[in-house]
């Protein structure tokens, strides 16, 4: 388990400077070329496309350190009413559902990338299409392992049962 966890804390630290420096870089050239546009009547050619891949590789970091937070979408209405340990059960299978839509998700956008795409096709500044579109199956991989985290976590939690309540002597 700790094996696990400190590799969570690892890709934790790594996607969060990750995230925070495509948002920097994102936002710097889009008010780069808003100052560009208003001031000289010109602008960065290849700006806006590098903004706008920018957003997908923050969105999926973003959803990284969602799912991470427990703060993705999910419906908890069932598990309101689970005895602790029975709750902790729906939620390793609740994590399993999540880590199979996560898989077919990557071998579905590894595909695209690899196939989808041509080899030799390049953005801007020499930066090749594949390199840019590279985060879907990256972004599905990291959820896919945040899920996968949890659910061990679920599954300890369910083996080990309830917290005994009040203090211990």
């Amino acid at each position: 388990m700790s094996v696990l966890r400190a590799l969570d804390r690892f890709l934790t630290k790594a996607v969060t400077w990750l995230l925070l420096l495509f948002f920097v870089m994102m936002l710097g050239i889009a008010a780069l070329q808003v100052l560009l546009r208003i001031f000289l009547h010109t602008g960065i050619i290849w700006g806006d496309i590098a903004a706008r891949h920018m957003v997908l590789w923050v969105g999926f970091f973003g959803a990284y350190m969602a799912t991470r937070e427990d703060k993705h979408f999910h419906i908890d209405v069932l598990t309101r009413f689970l005895h602790p340990r029975l709750k902790a059960w729906f939620a390793a299978f609740s994590d399993l559902f999540a880590i199979v839509i996560c898989y077919f998700m990557l071998q579905a956008s590894l595909t695209f990338v690899e196939v989808g795409m041509d080899a030799d096709s390049m953005l801007f500044l020499q930066v090749p299409q594949r390199a840019a579109a590279i985060i879907v199956p990256l972004g599905f991989g990291l959820i896919l392992l945040q899920f996968l985290f949890r659910m061990i976590e679920n599954i300890a939690s369910a083996l080990r049962g309830p917290a005994p309540e009040g203090p211990t002597p």
